[in-house]
């Protein structure tokens, strides 16, 4: 049994994700998927029961006013198997709902102004700030990635990509950008992007936009 989110403009995207073979699971079983809070939220869920057909996936889309109940507290996430009037619960996924990210700021890189960022004066590299953002973790991650080209957008080359971990959560993140990272590339048009990272050893299929406060565009003169 597994937990996935979509990123956070996703509506709905929280699955509960029961694996079915044919060692637990017989054809017909009804099965359904509950969870329990075990602090202060108080909250309890029971989806509505899905027929296996086949030994293949079953997925259960959590509502997000349902997640939400959650917030801040440990949950028990379990299946039940229900067959011939009985009922077999399956071993539990304990998970902690952290509460929600809050940006406090959009991202800025000093030197970056009405659009542009002028080269001469930067000779020393330039530093982008990440200001605090409310709830993170220690040892959560934030990512940033330079993109340029002649044309701007997304489609540029990679001129620099870093990731860091949150050491001091409570406190802005900041970047060195290499002066090598732009002062080859006048006239181009810089996409720069950050992306938050939650899961444990930074996997990439926990990582989150940070939305238009965490975008950066502008044009190198």
């Amino acid at each position: 049994m597994e937990v996935f989110t979509g990123a956070p403009i996703f509506v709905d995207s929280l699955r509960v994700v029961v694996a079915v073979n044919d060692r637990e699971f017989q054809i017909g079983d009804q099965v359904r998927v509950q969870w329990a809070a075990f602090g202060g939220s108080g909250g309890n869920y029971q989806s509505q029961p899905q027929s296996v057909q086949s030994f293949m996936p079953l997925h259960f889309v959590v509502p997000d006013d349902t997640a939400r109940q959650f917030e801040g507290d440990q949950v028990e996430v379990i299946f039940v198997i229900e067959r011939s009037g009985g009922a077999i619960p399956s071993a539990s996924l304990l998970m902690t709902f952290a509460p929600a990210l809050i940006q406090t700021g959009p991202v800025s890189i000093e030197g970056v102004s009405e659009g542009v960022l002028e080269i001469d004066p930067h000779p020393d590299g330039v530093v982008l700030t990440i200001p605090r953002i409310e709830n993170l973790r220690t040892n959560n991650a934030i990512e940033m990635l330079w993109i340029s080209s002649a044309n701007g957008g997304q489609g540029g080359a990679w001129r620099d990509y870093q990731r860091k971990l949150t050491v001091n959560p409570d406190s802005p993140l900041k970047f060195r950008i290499e002066p090598s990272v732009y002062q080859k590339h006048r006239g181009e048009t810089v996409h720069l992007r950050c992306s938050l990272f939650l899961g444990s050893g930074m996997v990439p299929g926990i990582g989150y936009g940070m939305g238009h406060r965490g975008i950066l565009e502008f044009k190198l003169i």
